[in-house]
């Protein structure tokens, strides 16, 4: 009997215990980062810069769907933050750290990250960041657990038209696995052109 009663409380006690580990969970959100602002290299070319400006002000873009359990919502104010850069500046070299912070109703998120891959292309550059995200305040809902985070830049420089030059930028992150690498500006653009002429193509047939 007494060792019935020591099993029973083994039980509950490892219950107890297992519920309270159980209580946080981690976070799963996958999404992209648009720019309002103008991008700009530190070294005026983004080939050889040592930091890149994110074109601030910056907010959540497209959301995964089914990938979002924080409940962020587009258009959620992005802070991006390095040193050295500050604000908006960051690092795109390999070893440097950069911070991302957002709020959504279930508290403050931040994440840390650092650059793992730099690959220049003749006008391009692409970056690769993994880290981690932790819920650094939280205000109702669930108590999250710190999860691995990976991030992905492509930065494009363009002849400008004021005969300077424009430089553009995309960013993804993730929590689930590595973002494939973002692609880059001017291809998206090209890609658009493309559907469009087909679509123009098509229309000329049934004509």
């Amino acid at each position: 009997m007494k060792f019935a009663r020591l099993g029973a409380l083994a039980v509950a006690t490892a219950a107890i215990s297992f519920a309270g580990s159980a209580s946080a969970i981690p976070i799963s959100v996958a999404f992209n980062i648009f720019s309002t602002g103008a991008f700009a290299a530190d070294t005026g070319d983004i080939t050889t810069a040592t930091t890149i400006t994110s074109g601030a002000p910056n907010g959540v873009g497209a959301i995964v769907p089914g990938v979002n359990n924080i409940s962020l919502t587009t258009f959620t104010p992005v802070t991006l933050l390095s040193s050295p850069g500050g604000l908006g500046a960051l690092g795109v070299n390999v070893g440097n750290v950069f911070t991302k912070s957002f709020s959504t109703e279930f508290g403050t998120f931040l994440e840390t990250l650092t650059v793992t891959s730099r690959t220049p292309g003749l006008n391009s550059l692409g970056v690769e960041a993994v880290g981690s995200i932790v819920q650094t305040v939280s205000l109702m809902g669930p108590t999250f657990d710190p999860t691995p985070v990976f991030w992905s830049a492509a930065y494009t420089q363009n002849p400008g038209a004021s005969g300077g030059f424009q430089v553009n930028g995309s960013f993804n992150n993730s929590t689930t696995a590595p973002p494939s690498r973002v692609p880059e500006p001017t291809t998206l653009a090209l890609v658009g052109l493309a559907l469009t002429g087909l679509a123009l193509a098509r229309r000329s047939k049934k004509a």
